[in-house]
């Protein structure tokens, strides 16, 4: 393919497919089965000349040049939090407009979890299929899924480790934290065959005066240890991890410490009031 400008940075530094595609191989992304990616394009200045569209179909195009067995996106729509029916068809992700864009090409399959569904293309889109379990982060779950997978690695193509490391939720709720708790919301699912169906779904959000903390000490560790891989992208970076890293990484500091990712607390801090959402606003987060 054609070598296309995709972006400028705020210097004027022209960035081409070429130099993202080297970037991707530098963190080590192209080397897995499974490649769990987090966006936020906010690398510099899009070609105009591209469009939007154009601009999100080059993206878009170089994960699938990294020929990767399988792709995943968060199709996350907390839709049974927003009082929403969930429709896997039709239900917009908030995770970006990379995700988005992913959302709707061909043979990319949506799990039906009305809250945090995996976007799935590739050779496991079982990652993906079958009924909804009861829990986010259960048994069985998409991110329970991942888990046994093998050879699975997250990438943050823009998206900041610190802030946006969803799968860390599903290793608290593995461990059982005492700063969280399971909120059940119900409401209507709907199939990809159009079926509408009424279901009830626990997704572990953190109690109601607990204040939780970043994971930027941790991204620091781990980058200092070898296990977290960073690049610059223009004027943003890309990072990559195993699987394997991040879950016996998270799993050792929060025995270690239980206040790792959270400020220190008190019993009479582990409300199980749910936060998000209570003042009108429209819940994007867990």
């Amino acid at each position: 393919m054609e070598n296309v400008e995709l972006f400028k940075t705020a210097c004027g530094c022209p960035w081409r497919r070429e130099d993202v595609l080297e970037q991707l191989q530098t963190v080590g992304a192209d080397r897995c089965d499974i490649l769990f990616i987090h966006s936020d394009l906010m690398f510099g200045r899009p070609n105009r000349s591209l469009g939007r569209t154009g601009y999100l179909q080059e993206l878009y195009q170089i994960f699938l040049d990294l020929k990767i067995p399988t792709l995943v996106f968060p199709g996350f729509s907390f839709s049974f939090a927003n009082h929403e029916i969930y429709d896997v068809r039709k239900s917009r992700t908030s995770m970006g407009i990379l995700a988005e864009y992913f959302r709707t090409q061909l043979d990319v399959r949506r799990s039906l979890d009305p809250l945090l569904s995996l976007l799935v293309k590739g050779e496991r889109t079982d990652l993906a299929s079958g009924d909804p379990t009861a829990h986010c982060f259960g048994p069985d779950s998409g991110f329970d899924r991942l888990h046994r997978a093998g050879n699975v690695k997250f990438l943050f193509f823009g998206a900041e480790f610190a802030e946006y490391f969803t799968y860390i939720h599903y290793i608290e709720k593995v461990l059982d934290v005492p700063y969280r708790f399971d909120m059940r919301f119900s409401g209507t699912i709907i199939d990809e065959n159009g079926q509408a169906f009424q279901h009830t779904h626990a997704i572990h959000t953190q109690c109601g005066g607990v204040e939780l903390m970043s994971f930027a000490e941790l991204k620091e560790d781990l980058f200092r240890e070898g296990a977290l891989r960073i690049a610059p992208l223009g004027d943003g970076e890309i990072a990559c991890i195993t699987e394997e890293d991040i879950f016996q990484a998270v799993t050792d500091r929060i025995r270690r410490d239980p206040f790792s990712f959270t400020a220190p607390y008190a019993e009479k801090d582990l409300t199980h009031e749910y936060t998000f959402g209570k003042n009108g606003e429209r819940v994007t987060h867990c």
